[in-house]
C-alpha cells in the first residue's frame, strides 16, 4: 500500500513517511512497516502472514509504481487525486481516485494480478451502484502479442460509443495508456483490434476522453475463409467434442458441416461477446428457422429466436453495465444479415422464412 495512518489518524504517503513513526493499515489497523529504498518503490506492509482483507499483500513494483504515475497523470490534469482512498460504503479502496468538479468521482484499478470473474463483477457492481464510475487499467500480466476471446484480459471488456469494445493497458517503463479497441472477432483467428498510446508526459487526460476515432469493421477475406474450413474439417477428423455434437445436429436434420447453406458462416467480425464461435449461434438460429420454414414471423417473434439462441453462447461482461443493449445490436446485425441473403423476406404482415435458403448445399 502507498497510503497508512500514523498515530494521529492522518493518510501519509509512504514516499514522505519518516522511519521513525509508528503506522497502521487504515482498512485493518494493524501495524504496518514503511518500505523504501533506492530501488522498490516507496511503500508499507503488513507484518508477515497477517491477513487483511481490505489490502492483499504481494503488491508488484510494477502495481506499485503504476498506481503513482496514474496518480501523477490525472493531477497534472487538472483532477482532485486520493491515492488508496477509504470507500467504507463499499469496503473498497481503489487504486486511485480521481474527480473533476461537477462530475462523478472515477476509480482507477490498475490490475496486474489474477482476479475471478466473479469478484471482479462484485467490484463493478459496487461502485456503479454507489454512484462511482470505474476504469480497469491492466499491467503487464494481462498483456499479449495477440488477443484471443479466451484470453484472461477478456474479462476486463468495457464499452463506449467512441470506441466499441475495448481494453485499457497501462505501461509503467514508458508512463502510457495503452487503448486497444474497436475489438472484434473472427471464429477461430485472434481479434481484430486497433490500437493508440497516450503518454503521460506529453498527453493530457482529456485528450484522451476527446479521442474519436473512426471504427473499421473488417470483412472476412476468402483466404481467412478457407481457414476456417480446415479448422472444421480438422476438427471433425480428429473428433473435436464441439464439432461432433454440431456435425451430429446436421446430421439429424438431413445434412452435414460441410454443406450448410453459406449465410451460416459469419462473414463479418462481431463484438467478441460469445464463449463459442459465432459460427455455433448461426447454425442455431439456421435450426429453429427450418422449422418456421415459410412462416411468417414478426419482429419480435425473429428478435425472441435471436435472444433464445443467443443466450446459451453469452460469455460474462463484468465491466460492461449494460451489456444487453450490446447483445441486442448483434440480434439486430443478426436479422440484417439474414434479410439481406434472403432468409427473411419483408411481406405485409411481418417477415417470411425463406425455405429456399434453408436448403443443405450440395
Amino acid at each position: 500500500m502507498l497510503m497508512a495512518q500514523d498515530d494521529q489518524q492522518r493518510l501519509i504517503d509512504a514516499a514522505t513517511a519518516k522511519r521513525q513513526q509508528h503506522y497502521q493499515c487504515p482498512g485493518c489497523r494493524a501495524p504496518v512497516q514503511l518500505k523504501r529504498g533506492t530501488v522498490v518503490t516507496a511503500h508499507f506492509a503488513h507484518q508477515a502472514h497477517h491477513s487483511c482483507q481490505t489490502f492483499s499483500e504481494g503488491e508488484t513494483a510494477e502495481h506499485l509504481l503504476g498506481k503513482q504515475q496514474l496518480a501523477a497523470w490525472f493531477k497534472a490534469s487538472g483532477y482532485q487525486v486520493q491515492l488508496e482512498a477509504p470507500l467504507k460504503a463499499l469496503h473498497q479502496r481503489p487504486d486511485v481516485l480521481v474527480q473533476l468538479p461537477g462530475q462523478p468521482p472515477l476509480a482507477l484499478e490498475f490490475q496486474c494480478s489474477p482476479l475471478s470473474v466473479t469478484r471482479l463483477k462484485a467490484r463493478t457492481q459496487g461502485y456503479h451502484n454507489h454512484g462511482y464510475r470505474v476504469l480497469w487499467l491492466l499491467g503487464s500480466p494481462y498483456q499479449q502479442p495477440r488477443l484471443r476471446p479466451t484470453s484472461k484480459a477478456m474479462k476486463f471488456l468495457q464499452l463506449s460509443t467512441q470506441w466499441g469494445c475495448y481494453l485499457v493497458f497501462w505501461e509503467t517503463h514508458q508512463q502510457a495508456l495503452q487503448l486497444k479497441f474497436n475489438l472484434l472477432s473472427f471464429d477461430g483467428d485472434p481479434l481484430t483490434s486497433q490500437r493508440q498510446f497516450f503518454h503521460s508526459q506529453h498527453q493530457s487526460v482529456a485528450q484522451l476522453l476527446a479521442y474519436h476515432p473512426i471504427l473499421l469493421r473488417p470483412q472476412l477475406v476468402p483466404k481467412q475463409f478457407q481457414r476456417q474450413q480446415r479448422r472444421l474439417l480438422v476438427g471433425r477428423l480428429t473428433q473435436q467434442p464441439r464439432l461432433v455434437a454440431l456435425q451430429t445436429r446436421c446430421y439429424q436434420q438431413g445434412g452435414t458441416l460441410a454443406t450448410l447453406p453459406r449465410w451460416v458462416y459469419p462473414m463479418t467480425a462481431k463484438w467478441p461477446i460469445l464463449t463459442t464461435p459465432f459460427l455455433d449461434w448461426y447454425m442455431q438460429v439456421f435450426f429453429q428457422l427450418r422449422q418456421l420454414a415459410d412462416t411468417i414471423l414478426s419482429l419480435k417473434q425473429l428478435v425472441q429466436l435471436g435472444w433464445q439462441t443467443l443466450q446459451p453462447c453469452l460469455a460474462v461482461t463484468s465491466c460492461i453495465m449494460k451489456p444487453r443493449q450490446l447483445q441486442l445490436r448483434l440480434i439486430q446485425a443478426l436479422l440484417t444479415e439474414l434479410v439481406t441473403q434472403h432468409v427473411l423476406i419483408a411481406v405485409p404482415n411481418g417477415w417470411r422464412v425463406n425455405s429456399r435458403q434453408l436448403a443443405w448445399r450440395r
